[in-house]
């Protein structure tokens, strides 16, 4: 079994979060980070530490970008040219001229470019995904989205990016909700057509804190989006999926409330419901690398077998459409 060597790009809070879901991989390991930062997180302190991917003179095959938003694509361009595979953060990167350097920098190199919008491995997703795909639970023609999270003032003050457009995109839709707007993306396609209302109400910041979302599918379904850092505590992540034969209600990605006719409920987590579990909602600490931890062993069978990984670089790129039309389409 070949071990996949890992550089991560970045030293945050998300950082830690790789390190560990790498360390606890048994084909992966981390041999260096690379970060501008001169103090370490205590994940990563035994490790080499270089100041730009250039500077890294040890042996390494992938590396994770961990940088902020709108950075990404700097240390994708610069890893693609070094030949290096590239496993990305959420969202790609918040402009589509960016992303598409991005995929062509990997593509005219041949190395993969894998994102980790981990909600498609998260527990009932793959699920609800198959029964959408075989058409097994009726026309759907509503979609509630709720991503309802708090972040205090400090969160925003711990950075200068934070909460401006330049590096950070956006706001909540952009950061927090878009593992759940490439849900919804992967889930039901993109909307043919969406009006938005994006406001700032109890935060000091450049971009919105709250919204809310409108949009209309070829297939006449109506969908919902609303995504806030201003919901006090925070709540757990919910879709509610209405069709012809009945609904579905997830929260935290697990079936929560099924009604489709003549069918059992298939969740794999029936009688296990999650949603007290921290997913993001009150904080940014990532405490369950679970989902992580796929994502880098979809990432790195990818790899091994010269396939590509289950969220693409093309792929991921419709969420940040999504959000980008979102900001766009204010009234």
């Amino acid at each position: 079994m070949t071990v996949v060597k890992f550089i991560i790009i970045g030293s945050g809070n998300i950082a830690s979060a790789y390190f560990s879901a790498i360390t606890n991989i048994g084909q992966a390991e981390v041999v260096g980070i690379v970060s501008s930062k001169t103090i370490k997180p205590k994940p990563l302190n035994n490790l080499p530490f270089f100041k730009s991917l250039k500077d890294v003179k040890i042996d390494f095959d992938a590396i994770v970008v961990c940088t902020p938003n709108g950075l990404h694509h700097v240390s994708t361009i610069e890893a693609a040219t070094l030949k290096k595979h590239v496993l990305c953060e959420k969202p790609i990167d918040i402009s589509l001229e960016s992303i598409d350097k991005m995929i062509k920098a990997c593509k005219v190199n041949n190395v993969k470019l894998g994102v980790a919008y981990q909600r498609r491995f998260s527990s009932d997703n793959p699920v609800v995904k198959n029964l959408i795909d075989e058409n097994k639970i009726g026309k759907i023609f509503s979609v509630d989205l709720a991503v309802k999270n708090y972040r205090d003032q400090a969160y925003y003050d711990s950075a200068d990016y934070r909460g401006k457009y330049k590096i950070d995109g956006g706001g909540p839709f952009i950061q927090q909700a878009c593992h759940y707007i490439d849900l919804y993306y992967w889930f039901f396609g993109k909307p043919t057509n969406l009006v938005s209302k994006l406001g700032t109400f109890v935060h000091n910041i450049e971009v919105e804190d709250h919204g809310a979302v409108i949009c209309v599918h070829d297939s006449g379904m109506i969908g919902t989006i609303t995504a806030s850092t201003a919901t006090k505590p925070g709540f757990p992540a919910k879709m509610e999926i209405y069709t012809s034969k009945g609904y579905i209600i997830l929260e935290n990605d697990v079936i929560t409330q099924w009604g489709i006719e003549g069918m059992a409920n298939p969740s794999i987590k029936i009688n296990q419901p999650e949603t007290n579990k921290h997913t993001g909602a009150s904080n940014a600490f990532v405490n369950d690398t679970t989902n992580h931890e796929t994502v880098i062993k979809d990432f790195i069978q990818a790899i091994e077998l010269d396939t590509n990984p289950l969220v693409t670089g093309e792929s991921a790129k419709n969420a940040t459409e999504i959000i980008l039309d979102i900001y766009k389409s204010q009234f």
